[in-house]
């Protein structure tokens, strides 16, 4: 009758152990500087905080409240400690914040698939770690919807009316400081009608409740009952546009011109004019402009796996940007190719609403998270979501012989390493093509296409 308390109690232990262990493994890294998105999320979270002036006219209608909201905390700290702490107070909120998700959320959504190991959770909290501590040091606000994203997992399990509702309450929160979110969140609302039939309304409900702080700015400020920032529109215009021939993004930190654009000229020079300014032209335009946009969209994804050592943000670092662009292609392709082939090889032996939920949440997160980067002016950072459900199937590796794994299934061994190459190769050629530093357009990008011999 012991053995449980004491399971229970080094399960605690060990937890904290990494808590700590990750958290000071981050603050040794060092502060950043806040620049470009991250100075405009930071000046948000000081107006809201009442740490520095009101921000810009104008600043609102582009950006969700909740993106401002994030950093309240550190801009509370850094308030009180005075402005050279900004960085600092930035930097311990990030690396508690990363620490409590590796120490005791990842394991939640790892026991789903088998009964969580000291390994396990060691090397997951490792790969959370290679993953995050480069976002530490900047006020960007891409971590936490990602890891917003696995609670939304966690939770679609607990069959519980309260859980159900505080994955919505989570969902519209994360919607609202990353709108690309919202391909997800809706086929989550789909899941949880299908499986949980009228309950399932109260993720819908708690998506409402997540974007209600949105719509009470936007009444109070404009007299606008809107659930989105007023300029979302032109947002979305810009990026279906840039989506439709750009295969990613890069912003070199400390550059005379940061802004570095990876264009794929085949696309650029097949397009006609005016370019597609809604989601669903821009799912008209991949449609009619098959097989070219198939590689596009494909190059896209494998480019926005292909970070730099440095990421969120680029700045050259030769041989290392190689090792950890693989590095990240690999800990998502075959984290994602374990959690597939669990999902197979369990079929018929989980028959429950919850385990039935678990699985609909992941699979609609990933394509979620595919979706989002082909209908972007992908960034690195945008593919967060997707890295992350990766580290959570890596993690299983940790007490997976592969001895064992080639003996009972050598095909999917086989699949999933030259999956990685797949990807890793689509990547790289789809970043064949930078344009000229700063701003680009259609022309820019068609005029980068190799003539035709004759």
């Amino acid at each position: 009758m012991d053995i449980v308390p004491a399971a229970a109690e080094g399960r605690w232990r060990l937890s904290w152990s990494i808590f700590i262990a990750f958290a000071v493994a981050t603050l040794v890294l060092g502060v950043g500087r806040f620049e470009y998105d991250a100075a405009a999320y930071w000046s948000g979270a000081q107006a809201v905080a009442g740490t520095a002036p009101p921000v810009a006219e104008g600043f609102w209608d582009f950006r969700g409240i909740l993106s401002s909201i994030v950093y309240v905390p550190a801009a509370l700290v850094a308030g009180i400690l005075g402005p050279t702490f900004e960085g600092f107070s930035v930097l311990l909120q990030n690396s508690l914040f990363f620490a409590w998700f590796a120490a005791f959320l990842l394991p939640k959504c790892i026991e789903f698939w088998r009964p969580v190991s000291t390994r396990t959770v060691a090397l997951g909290a490792f790969l959370t770690w290679v993953v995050l501590s480069g976002f530490a040091p900047y006020a960007l606000v891409d971590a936490y919807p990602a890891i917003a994203a696995i609670a939304i997992v966690v939770l679609f399990r607990l069959e519980s009316r309260a859980a159900l509702f505080a994955a919505g309450v989570l969902g519209g929160m994360s919607v609202n400081i990353r709108p690309a979110y919202i391909v997800g969140i809706v086929g989550l609302a789909a899941v949880a009608l299908v499986l949980r039939r009228w309950v399932g309304i109260l993720f819908a409900l708690g998506v409402f409740v997540g974007l209600m702080p949105q719509l009470i700015l936007n009444v109070v400020r404009i007299g606008s009952w809107t659930l989105w920032p007023t300029a979302s529109s032109s947002l979305v215009s810009l990026q279906a546009g840039f989506a439709a021939y750009i295969v990613r993004y890069d912003t070199f930190l400390g550059a005379a011109n940061p802004r570095q654009f990876y264009c794929s000229p085949d696309m650029a020079s097949q397009l006609v004019t005016p370019l597609p300014a809604t989601a669903g032209e821009l799912a008209a335009t991949f449609g009619t402009h098959m097989p070219s946009s198939i590689v596009f969209a494909l190059q896209k994804i494998g480019a926005a796996l292909h970070w730099p050592y440095t990421t969120p943000y680029t700045v050259p670092s030769a041989g290392l940007d190689g090792f950890f662009a693989t590095s990240i292609t690999a800990i998502t392709v075959l984290g994602i190719a374990y959690l597939i082939y669990s999902a197979i090889h369990t079929r018929g032996h989980v028959g429950s609403i919850g385990a039935r939920a678990h699985w609909a949440a992941l699979a609609t997160m990933v394509i979620g998270g595919v979706i989002m980067l082909v209908a972007s002016a992908t960034e690195s950072r945008f593919a967060l979501p997707l890295v992350l459900i990766g580290v959570v199937g890596s993690a299983n590796f940790a007490d997976l012989h592969l001895r064992e794994a080639w003996g009972r299934r050598p095909l999917w061994v086989v699949f999933s390493v030259l999956a990685v190459f797949a990807v890793g190769f689509v990547g790289v050629t789809g970043l064949q093509n930078p344009a000229p530093p700063g701003a680009v357009d259609q022309g820019v990008c068609a005029s980068l296409q190799a003539p035709h011999p004759g």
